[in-house]
Parts: C-alpha cells; structure tokens; sequence
C-alpha cells in the first residue's frame, strides 16, 4: 500500500477511528473509576554468583563466563517465581493471617480481615495451632494434601485474593539488577500489610528452596561415589585376598623374589659343579698316575677291604659334611662333619703308612712320599665325587623347582594385574568423591544468600493507573480499527478504480460513473459526473474521427456481463449529454420503467422493447420494435441500444456485430471473475474486428476518480485534498 492510498483510507474512515476510540476511552473511563489503590515494597537479595568466592575459588583461576553466570541467574530466578514457592508462601502467609485475632494494619487489614473470616468459619480450628506458627503451617499443609476439594485448595486456586498462587506470581516481579551480583523483588497488594508480609515470606522460602536444590545436587552424586567406593574397596579387597590365598598354597612369600633367588641358585650350583667336576677329573688323573708308580701295591691297596670301608665312610662323611654347607644348616653340625672328615683322613693316612713298608720307587721315589700323595689325591677325588653327587641332585632339585615356579608366573601376572586395575579403579573413585565432597563444601560456601534491603512498610499507594488504561485503550481502539480498514483495503479484491480494471478487462476505459451512495454531501457529484460525460464524448468523438464511416447515424450498443451493473442509467445519461450538445439521439431500452418518449424538438426520443425471440436473431435496431418503421432513423446522428445482461440472455450476434462501438458497464464495487473472462472471450468472437469494446466503470468511488477529473470539487476548499493531489501526482511521476 503506498502512502497515498494510506492517506484515502484515513480520511475515508476519520471519523471512525475519532467516534470509537472515544467512546472505548469514556467506558474504560467509568469502568476503572472504582479500581483499588495498590501499594508496594521492594526488597534486594546478594546472590554471590558473579563475584562471589568458594574453597575452589583462587587468583589464578579463570573467570565465569558470562552464559553461566545467566544460566545460575535463570535458575535462581525460576526458583523465585516456581509453582511450589508460591505455594508455600501462600500457605505460611494464610497461617499468619489465621493466627490473627483482630485486624492488624501491619499484618492484615480490617477489610481483608473481614474477608477472610467470612470465608474461613468452621475449618479455622482443624488449621490453626494457637500461638504456634510453625505448627499452623504443617496442619494447613496437611488439611490442604487431605483432598482436592477443601477450602485452602479453593483459596490458592481462586483467581482473585491474597492467597491465590495466581495473584503472588501476577504481583511479584525478580529481576537482576544490571550485570552485578544482587536482585530485585518487588511485590504490589492492595492490602499494605500484605503486600509486606508476602514479600517476606517469598524472600525466606525461596532462599531456603535454592539452598536445598544447590546441596540435593551433590547429595545425589555423593552418594553415588560412596556407593562405588564401597564396591571398588570389596573388589580390591577380594583381588588381594585371592593373591595372598594363592601364596599359601604355593608357599609363595614374592615370587619374583623367590623366582630370582632360585636362578641365582641354580647358576650358582651349575658353576661350583663344573668347578668341582674339573677338580674331580684331575684328581683321578692324578691317582692314576701314582697307581702307575705304586705297579704291584696298588692291587693291594685296591683289594684291602679295611681301606675300602674307610674311603666309603670317608665319602660318605665328605657328602653329608657339603650337603650341610650347602643347605646352610648349622655351625655346630657343619663343624662335627668337618672334624669327621679330618678324623677319616687320618685315620686312612696311618693305615696305609702302617700297612706299607718304606722305601722307593723304581724312580727312586721314597715309597711313603707316593703313598702320601696317592692318599691324598684319593681322598680328594672322593671328596669331589661326594660333592658332585650333592650338586647334581641339586641340579634335580632346582628342576623341579622351575617346573613348579614357571606355571605360576602366569597366574601370580593375572591376579597381579587383577589387583592393578581394582586399586586403580579405587583411587579414580576416590578421587571423584572427594571432589564431589569438595564442591558441596564450594556450594554451601558460595551459595550463601543475604538480604541487602529488607523490604519496608508501604505508606503510600502507587499512582493510579486510570488515565493510563484510558490512554491505552483510546491509542488500542485507534490502532486496531486502522488495521482493520487497511486490512479489509488490502483484501479487498473489487476492480474499485480504472487502472485496475483496464488490467483486469484489456479493454480501454471510455469513461467512469462515480458512486453517488457514498458520496458526502460536500462533494458535488452532478459536477463530477458531468466531467466523466464530458469524457465520455470526447472519446466517442476521438471513435468517430479514427474511424469515419458513409452513414448518417452511429449505433452504440451497451452491454453488461450481469444484472444491476447500471447500464441503463449510464446509456441514458450518454444520451442525454449527446442531446445538450446539439446531437439528435434515439435511445433503445428494455428497462421496464422506462416509456416511449420524445422531445418537442424530435431530436431526442426513447423507446422500449421487450425481449423476445426477436431481439436474439435482429441484425439491426430496426428489427427491435415493429413500429420502428415509422421512425426515420436517417434523422438521428446516434442510436444507443441497451442489451440485456449477457450472463441470464442470449447474445444478438448480428446485432452486436453491426454496431460500431459497444460498451461494456461494469460496477466498481464487485470483483473481475473466471466468469466474466469466458463472457468477454465469447463476446469479442461476437463483436468482430468493426466492432469496438471500451469499458465504462460505473459507482466508482470519488477518491479513485482523480485521475480522471483531477482534484475532487467541494463547496469548500480544503487545504488537504492539494496535498494529497501533489502526493499522487509524485507517485504517478514514479511510477511512470
């Protein structure tokens, strides 16, 4: 909608959006002339969220970002205006009131009083516990859980009164103040004791409420930690008990340890076997040598039984005697085997001494200095044999010792590993739950809400909001009823003015007709009209000019696709203006109210017909009326034939054909339909290429007319039709 169109539908409809707007301010005027005074109070709590400092809270660590400082002001303030919390204020607030005996200004006053007694008579003693508030409380709470249908659920539902959690969360207003660390509550009432009291009772719980829900939030995910904890513990604790049950069975103290101190064992004895094994060898290489020298003794010395036993006991006292040194038994048992040895050693060295006679070798060798190293080598590989049969069945018993030691490994990794991951699991655990711990000490820290501004005693009602609401409903009223008009303008789809309908027909306008109904009586119409007429004949004289024809006459036929489009009224008036200006008309109608008639002159005359089958199949005007024939239609410069609507009636081709020019009337006010297309599409193969159609707009309104007959004319002139011209006129600019 541009700003000119704007403008018409302002003045158009001025005097409406001036009456209703009135009369809408005057009735909210008498209607809030009883409104009740309302009063106020205020009061501003410290939250700490900001700014505030915890156990966590250090100089290092990085500032709140701002969405989670809102995210904690959201939620603090949902708390504020919760259902609950309006509960429970109404709640401690009736309790106070019903504690009371008489009125009190400070508490309730006299008519709120009155009010409430009359509302709560009998179930005042099953609620109120005298003198006790807390008490009062619990027994309203519970009166009011007892069912669905008792008083105290009636008052905190009802819409109106102090107690209704509709009228608490209409009246409370929480805001934060700025970016800081404090809001703001206020609360309004009508009652000034109310109103205070309420603000209280919202500060108290509402403090409580997000202290609870803060602290319920790690109470949960406390005792969760303390139940994992204790199931982590019993696992650790079960893992440990299945390696030490592990270890008695195998008599395992640390197998890694003991593991160890076995292979260093086992190399131990495989070295000292060798080594004894090398002295071994060369002992008995060294007895085969002075058994060479001995020659013939040596049988002897081989064959005597005595010496035989001696060596046996002396071997078998060198291999309990290593034995004891090697499995570490004790001093005084390992020193008795020693002196044996020595007392053997001896004892063999004197048999042979005293057994052989002394004298030499057949190398000249003294005798007792061979026996003597014989003996001593025997005795030495005796020794080594001893000692080497203790380290091979050490060697036997560290075989079976790794044989039992390997499977285990294995074994003692899994359970190992089993207790790695239990303790590991345990020490995670551990360790959330002491942070959890942490935060609900952070929590109760920090969370540490503080009434700033306690609130105060309002003394003084708020200003009335009379002239207000008067205001806003005259500005609403106005406001809506615009929309409404250039609503219904937008949506408005009548052709209402000549470019619209010339895009909506094709054909050009011959002229227009204004709509005399809702024309004022300022504008004059006959002027207007006159203009259009005026019009009219200047494009009916442009027609005659462009297409000059050898008759005398000019048949003019006027159509319309419906009924009540007024053509009737439009031909006469075509006909009428032709006549004033010099021109002889014959004007053909079937307009029932209509009669034959004729001027004094005989330059104007009018007839009327009836529609009968004759008029469909007429190929001229004369085939219209059967005394036609005594008309002289060489005498007349126009004849104007009225056809009836083509929507309801046959179409006289011939007729139609014939003429030089048809106009079309259609009414401004309808809209073009899928209807009225198909006629003109049928009424152009009808019409021919002789045949001209233009358009002839009829009730159209004055404001769309100015395009036509410039400024609209009034008694009076008036400075805002120039203007609103200009304004067109810069807008046709444009759009041309």
């Amino acid at each position: 909608m541009s700003f000119v169109q704007f403008l018409r539908v302002l003045s158009k409809n001025l005097k409406w959006l001036i009456l209703f707007p009135v009369l809408i301010a005057i009735l909210v005027y008498f209607l809030t002339g009883k409104l009740p005074r309302e009063y106020q109070s205020a009061t501003t709590v410290y939250t700490g969220i900001a700014s505030g400092y915890g156990i966590t809270s250090s100089e290092d660590a990085p500032r709140a970002d701002y969405f989670s400082i809102n995210n904690a002001f959201d939620n603090l303030l949902a708390t504020v205006t919760a259902r609950q919390t309006m509960e429970d204020v109404a709640v401690k607030l009736l309790a106070q009131h019903l504690l009371l005996e008489m009125p009190d200004p400070l508490i309730l006053g006299e008519k709120s009083f009155a009010e409430l007694k009359n509302t709560i008579t009998d179930e005042r003693a099953l609620m109120v516990v005298p003198g006790n508030f807390a008490a009062t409380v619990d027994k309203i709470t519970k009166y009011k859980n007892s069912s669905t249908d008792n008083i105290v659920v009636k008052l905190l539902s009802d819409p109106k009164g102090h107690y209704s959690l509709g009228v608490i969360s209409k009246n409370l207003t929480a805001s934060r103040k700025s970016s800081s660390d404090f809001i703001d509550l206020t609360y309004k009432s009508d009652d000034p004791g109310v109103c205070l009291n309420t603000l209280k009772f919202i500060t108290e719980v509402f403090i409580d409420k997000y202290k609870t829900l803060k602290g319920a939030e790690t109470v949960n995910v406390l005792k969760w930690f303390e139940a994992r904890l204790k199931d982590a513990a019993a696992e650790l604790n079960n893992s440990e008990n299945k390696l030490k049950d592990f270890g008695i069975r195998n008599k395992i103290i640390n197998y890694y340890e003991q593991a160890k101190a076995v292979a260093i064992e086992n190399e131990t004895n495989e070295t000292d076997y060798y080594k004894e094994l090398m002295m071994y060898e060369a002992s008995k290489r060294a007895v085969a040598r002075l058994e060479d020298q001995l020659e013939s003794r040596e049988i002897l010395l081989r064959n005597n039984a005595e010496l035989n036993r001696l060596r046996k006991e002396l071997g078998i006292a060198h291999e309990e005697y290593e034995r004891a040194k090697i499995y570490s038994n004790s001093p005084e048992k390992v020193a008795k085997l020693a002196t044996k040895v020595d007392a053997l050693k001896q004892e063999i060295r004197l048999w042979v001494l005293q057994y052989y006679s002394l004298n030499n070798t057949i190398e000249s060798v003294p005798m007792n200095v061979v026996l003597e190293n014989w003996l001593k080598e025997v005795i030495a590989m005796d020794g080594s044999e001893a000692r080497l049969q203790v380290y091979i069945d050490r060697r036997k018993e560290f075989d079976r010792k790794y044989n039992e030691f390997s499977p285990l490994n294995m074994q003692v990794s899994r359970l190992e590993r089993e207790i790695s991951v239990a303790e590991r699991q345990y020490l995670e655990i551990l360790h959330g739950y002491h942070l959890a711990k942490l935060r609900q000490q952070n929590i109760e820290m920090s969370n540490n809400l503080q009434v700033m501004d306690n609130p105060v005693f309002p003394t003084k009602p708020l200003a009335s909001k009379r002239l207000l609401l008067v205001i806003l409903s005259f500005l609403a009223s106005f406001f809506f009823l615009l929309v409404y008009f250039i609503a219904k303008e937008l949506l408005d789809s009548s052709i209402k003015n000549t470019a619209r309908a010339e895009e909506l027909t094709g054909l050009k306008i011959f002229s227009a007709l204004p709509n005399r109904m809702s024309a004022t009586n300022s504008l004059q119409i006959g002027r207007i009209e006159n203009t259009l007429l005026d019009y009219a004949v200047s494009n009916l004289k442009i027609e005659l000019e462009n297409n000059p024809q050898t008759s005398t006459n000019y048949l003019i036929t006027v159509i319309s696709s419906r009924e009540m489009e007024g053509k009737s009224y439009a031909a006469q008036k075509l006909a009428e203006k032709l006549y004033n200006l010099d021109y002889s008309v014959l004007y053909i109608s079937n307009d029932d109210n209509m009669e034959d008639a004729e001027t004094d002159d005989r330059r104007f005359r009018t007839l009327r017909y009836d529609i009968t089958s004759r008029l469909f199949s007429a190929k001229t005007e004369e085939n219209l009326l059967p005394e036609f024939s005594r008309v002289n239609r060489n005498s007349f410069n126009f004849i104007i034939v009225e056809i009836p609507a083509i929507s309801i009636n046959a179409l006289p081709n011939q007729l139609i054909r014939n003429s030089r020019l048809s106009l079309l009337v259609v009414d401004a006010r309808r809209s073009w339909t899928a209807a009225d297309e198909n006629i003109m599409k049928l009424f152009r193969k009808a019409a021919g290429e002789e045949n001209k159609i233009m358009l002839w707009l009829n009730h159209v309104e004055p404001e769309d007319l100015e395009n036509m007959v410039g400024a609209m004319p009034k008694a009076k002139k008036s400075q805002a039709r120039p203007a609103l011209k200009q304004e067109e006129v810069d807008a046709d600019e444009e759009t041309a």
